[in-house]
């Protein structure tokens, strides 16, 4: 029963990954705007519905990100107080919340040259970057015993998670998409000790 779910799995992310790479691919040729859902999912091999069923808008096929989600494992690593203090669970929170919105595998060189060239396309990466950060600072809030008894200790927590992730991605660029922990604890480990030479 394991294989046929983890086949299933296997199936869905080759679609993302055929969507975003046919997307990318008939933009960086023709032009954002030349470009239809028809021709996206033809490239593809797959029906527009099914084209649909895996992202709201060709912008997001596009870019290869989609709403992002947090699965049981995710929460449940965050909530467990073994496992690392709070500071590196709430950035791991983060970016997994940050990884389930990009396709697996994603060109993060090919994402930025289709950012710079099409501003529409920004808007559309800053609105999913949004998403995923009012996820996490959702997730955060469920725990309030977790926090400081501090006003505003969740979005503070968050945003500096959220920062992590950013510097991280910077750095990095494929750190992110492709599950690099060691890339993140690094990051992690350079956040608190500017942290603790600054205060």
């Amino acid at each position: 029963m394991q294989t046929s779910v983890s086949l299933r799995e296997r199936k869905r992310t080759d679609t993302f990954q055929a969507l975003h790479d046919a997307a990318a691919e008939l933009v960086l040729d023709r032009g954002l705007s030349s470009v239809t859902v028809d021709e996206i999912a033809e490239r593809a091999g797959v029906s527009q519905r099914t084209f649909f069923n895996y992202f709201p808008a060709k912008e997001d096929a596009v870019l290869g990100v989609r709403a992002p989600q947090l699965s049981n494992d995710a929460l449940e690593a965050f909530r467990d107080a073994g496992d690392g203090d709070l500071f590196a669970r709430t950035v791991q929170l983060f970016a997994n919340s940050v990884r389930s919105s990009i396709v697996p595998s994603a060109d993060p060189t090919r994402r930025r040259r289709l950012v710079a060239d099409h501003p529409v396309l920004r808007q559309r990466y800053l609105m999913r970057v949004a998403d995923t950060e009012r996820l996490a600072l959702q997730a955060i809030e469920e725990q309030p015993e977790l926090l400081p008894d501090t006003p505003e200790a969740a979005r503070a927590l968050t945003y500096l998670a959220g920062a992590v992730v950013r510097f991280t991605y910077t750095t990095n660029p494929g750190a992110i998409s492709g599950n690099d922990d060691e890339a993140l604890d690094r990051a992690i480990d350079t956040f608190r000790k500017v942290l603790r030479n600054a205060l």
